[in-house]
């Protein structure tokens, strides 16, 4: 439930109850007009049959019924009065006579309910004789004045739920523009955590949502700054242990392998030199030229580790064709297939050394942890003009390694050579992109 849903229904549940408040006020103000109208009008009747008693005090019977007759008369066109007459036990009248049995007020029947008062009932009997009486019956009804009030009562009700809702509407809108920004806010949010520090937000209305906005806007400056630093320590970091290796490989190169050829040398003069006769001689001659075979031949693979010499001789491609057909003839329940579009030539040697260094990780850990029979390894490169939108090239160069080993569980899995695979590639503001299936194998996109 959204932040703008919840206080648009906390604004809606207290119209609400101003509502039902107003209501219960504006029909009880309603019930007690409609009872003091009644009684208002019940008494006025008969103080005016009292008043024309009182003047008739020394007239007949006859007299006296006929002047409260007459002002009985003059009383019918009151609305809120029921008038009936009763002569000698029999329903009768010389005046008109208005009987009404039930309240027919032109409002609803719950508001009937709610505002009719108890009944009002006034009765006077005027004796003619023993036997000869006029009875006169006085009821209140209040089904005039029930119409009047909610006519009254529905226009005050129709301004309040009027209100209400003309209300709600604006405070939903309100709302609605007021907290926009919180969805700027939390794209800006989704940036940052993809990596995007180059998001800023703008400036809102509201001087709250601005402050933020600040804020925001300092912390990614700041986490920007950060990164291009631990980018360019990376690079600088990278470029010297590459330094070194080539440093150690060149080493290796001149004092082991010069010292090997040496020894390799001697044991040649040894065995073309008198001592013919020497079996024994001859035998460890040999002995020694196996180990010295097979030390050269771990120096050569330790060099080519530390730092490719073809990789600077011959360029990129021939240098991952060379270290992939060595890696196939070292592994034979594996394979390794090796695809290339475009040319290579021009990277530069920090994007040389970084295809290779992913390329070889890539195969090594395969061949560790994958248990896998088919490897792909396809490099492909793309016409910068095509990509002068997409921030994750900066030299046109897509690599794509693929295998069909055991996979593993990713959320569980934060290898030294993954990250330093994506150091690499992010030191030089490209996208490392890894996707593993269980049994299935895995998959990584670099991009630079």
């Amino acid at each position: 439930m959204s932040l703008r849903f919840r206080l648009n229904m906390l604004i809606t549940l207290l119209f609400a109850l101003i509502l039902i408040a107003g209501s219960f006020y504006v029909i009880n103000n309603a019930r007690t007009s409609v009872k003091e109208e009644m009684q208002s009008v019940s008494k006025l009747t008969l103080q005016l049959i009292e008043i024309a008693l009182m003047s008739n005090t020394g007239s007949s019977t006859s007299e006296i019924q006929q002047s409260v007759l007459e002002n009985i008369a003059n009383l019918e066109s009151t609305r809120h009065l029921e008038i009936e007459l009763y002569k000698s036990g029999n329903i009768g009248s010389t005046v008109p006579v208005r009987i009404i049995s039930t309240i027919n007020a032109q409002a609803p029947d719950w508001f009937i309910r709610m505002v009719k008062p108890q009944p009002v009932e006034y009765r006077r009997v005027f004796r003619e004789s023993l036997t000869a009486y006029t009875e006169i019956l006085i009821r209140a009804n209040p089904s005039d004045e029930i119409t009047e009030v909610w006519n009254e009562t529905r226009g005050v009700l129709g301004l309040l739920v009027l209100f209400a809702v003309l209300a709600n509407i604006l405070v939903y809108i309100s709302l609605g523009r007021g907290l926009a920004p919180i969805e700027s806010i939390l794209k800006g949010l989704d940036g940052i955590e993809q990596g995007e520090y180059q998001r800023r937000l703008p400036k809102f209305r509201f001087p709250e949502f601005t402050r933020i906005s600040e804020k925001f806007n300092n912390m990614a400056e700041v986490l920007q700054t950060s990164r291009d630093e631990n980018r360019l320590l990376t690079q600088k970091s990278l470029a010297i242990q590459e330094d070194e290796r080539r440093r150690l490989a060149q080493e290796l190169h001149d004092e082991f392998g010069q010292s090997i050829t040496a020894i390799k040398a001697v044991l040649a003069s040894i065995e073309h030199s008198g001592h013919q006769d020497s079996e024994a001689l001859k035998n460890s001659a040999r002995t020694i030229g196996t180990f010295s075979d097979r030390m050269y031949e771990v120096a050569r693979r330790m060099m080519r580790q530390l730092r490719p010499a073809i990789l600077d001789e011959f360029g990129l491609i021939s240098a991952l064709q060379d270290m992939i057909d060595d890696w196939n003839s070292r592994h034979e329940d594996v394979f390794c297939h090796f695809e290339f579009s475009g040319k290579f030539d021009d990277l530069g040697e920090e994007v040389n050394i970084t295809i290779y260094r992913v390329i070889q990780e890539s195969i090594t850990n395969i061949v560790k942890h994958a248990q896998a029979t088919d490897v792909t390894v396809y490099l492909n490169r793309v016409e910068l003009n095509r990509l002068e939108n997409d921030p994750a090239y900066s030299f046109g160069v897509e690599l794509l390694i693929k295998d069909n080993g055991t996979g593993f569980d990713e959320t569980n899995h934060r290898g030294l050579g993954l990250l330093g695979m994506r150091e690499r590639v992010e030191a030089l503001k490209g996208s490392f992109a890894m996707t593993s299936v269980i049994n299935e194998g895995v998959e990584i996109v670099v991009s630079l």
